[in-house]
């Protein structure tokens, strides 16, 4: 039950939207084992002044005005599987929309409990599962 927020420059088409939103879903689905269907994204174009980054900070490669912030809110998970999340993301985003790896900025938040999540209808996740 991942819940993902992606923040970039404004001005990406409707196509590249989709593209970093189905690499992303791909890469949840195949690296945490994510079931179909489970997609919940926010996208927030942001001018300049609204999204500034380091363009040389631990990267020996400049970032771009592609860079982008990848927010994943999801429950706990093991190094390995968040390493291969990390990998899978960069892969997919390089191949399609054609995003350089180090223009991708991962962030995970951690949320534990299903009391935490709410799915509609007013209920805990707790109590609707």
């Amino acid at each position: 039950m991942p819940l993902v927020r992606v923040t970039l420059l404004k001005g990406k088409s409707p196509e590249y939207l989709d593209a970093v939103s189905k690499g992303i879903y791909d890469a949840l689905v195949k690296s945490y084992a994510m079931p179909e269907g489970d997609h919940f994204q926010i996208f927030e174009q942001k001018e300049p002044s609204e999204l500034r980054f380091d363009r040389n900070f631990v990267t020996k490669v400049p970032r771009s005005d592609d860079f982008m912030i990848v927010n994943i809110k999801a429950d706990a998970r093991r190094v390995g599987e968040k390493d291969a999340l990390y990998a899978s993301i960069a892969e997919n985003l390089s191949k399609s929309p054609g995003i350089n790896p180090q223009d991708i900025f991962l962030s995970l938040d951690v949320n534990t409990y299903l009391e935490d999540w709410s799915f509609g209808n007013g209920l805990s996740a707790a109590k609707a599962y």
